[in-house]
């Protein structure tokens, strides 16, 4: 709660006093009515801008290509969007290479999603997690600000506690969580998150970015994509894709003690949150959500044996849904 004050810039307290505990949260508030009355959004008038850009990074290929789809119904051209992860140098160059890009294309809307975790082998095979919400941060502070307001940057996660979001909606503009891509969903999910960057603001004497890209976003009909004929399409990570991913952990466990090998252990949790973002990605059912629980719960293991004896029901659990 501290970490979640402190970055709404106010803080908070604790007191136990004899009768009762006593929870104080004191943040900065703007009083009701201050700000612009705002209309509601139409989600089947929504559309992004014609000249939109699609930029995401994620280390696993199968995100990537999940990704791709994310932007292909979302009605962003394929040869505007460009996906970054498959190696250690596209994940360090990244910064600078939407800086670059962004000053090469101005006046152009950029819808960028970046993976949370990112994890980086180097030259020396030393493993180490570069957070995406950090790098969309470093981003926003390189650009002017007449680019910055050009940029939306959405943080897409399996984490999504509320200090964690909170952390992803200060550093970036919003977030998005890991879970089935589908067509008739997309455009959903990203309606609220592209009218709260850009408010559509009551008045025609308001002639502000946010206002004029507030219309232009809604000028078309969304009915186009309604009557396609694959209007609930949907991606997700394959049975296959997932049971490699178990056969690449499974190879890690096999290696040794794991307890007393810190880089294993690393290896072998960023592959377990990897197969947990796959996981999330499927329809969820009671299966899905019983196997990311088992997951989150190696945090707890004390010993060899058990962190064995938990993969063992882990990979029970998946094979049964997957295989």
């Amino acid at each position: 709660m501290g970490k979640c004050a402190k970055i709404m810039k106010g803080n908070c307290s604790i007191k136990f006093e004899e009768s009762k505990t006593v929870f104080t949260l004191k943040i900065p508030a703007k009083p009701y009515g201050s700000q612009k009355i705002t209309t509601p959004i139409d989600i089947k008038t929504f559309k992004l801008p014609d000249k939109i850009w699609g930029i995401a990074i994620d280390d696993s290929k199968i995100q990537m290509k999940l990704l791709g789809k994310f932007f292909e119904f979302a009605g962003v051209p394929s040869d505007r969007v460009h996906v970054f992860g498959k190696d250690a140098d596209e994940i360090m160059g990244f910064v600078d290479f939407v800086v670059n890009f962004m000053d090469e294309n101005m006046g152009d809307h950029v819808l960028l999603i970046a993976d949370e975790n990112l994890d980086v082998t180097d030259e020396a095979s030393k493993h180490r997690t570069i957070s995406g919400s950090q790098l969309v941060e470093n981003i926003r502070l390189r650009l002017l600000p007449e680019q910055e307001q050009f940029l939306v940057a959405l943080i897409r996660s399996a984490n999504d506690s509320s200090s964690d979001v909170a952390i992803y909606n200060a550093r970036a503009h919003g977030f998005l969580p890991k879970a089935p891509i589908k067509r008739a969903n997309i455009l959903e999910t990203l309606a609220p998150l592209w009218m709260a960057r850009y408010p559509q603001e009551v008045g025609d004497d308001d002639d502000s970015l946010p206002s004029r890209m507030s219309r232009r976003s809604r000028a078309d009909s969304f009915s186009s994509l309604e009557s396609s004929a694959s209007l609930n399409d949907a991606v997700a990570t394959t049975p296959i894709e997932i049971i490699q991913m178990v056969k690449e952990i499974s190879d890690l466990f096999s290696k040794g003690r794991i307890m007393e090998d810190r880089v294993l252990r690393q290896n072998i949790w960023e592959k377990l949150h990897a197969l947990k973002g796959d996981l999330l990605t499927l329809q969820v059912g009671s299966k899905v959500i019983t196997a990311v629980g088992m997951i989150n719960s190696f945090r707890d293991a004390q010993s060899n044996e058990d962190l064995s004896e938990r993969w063992s029901l882990l990979q029970e659990q998946i094979l049964s849904f997957a295989s």
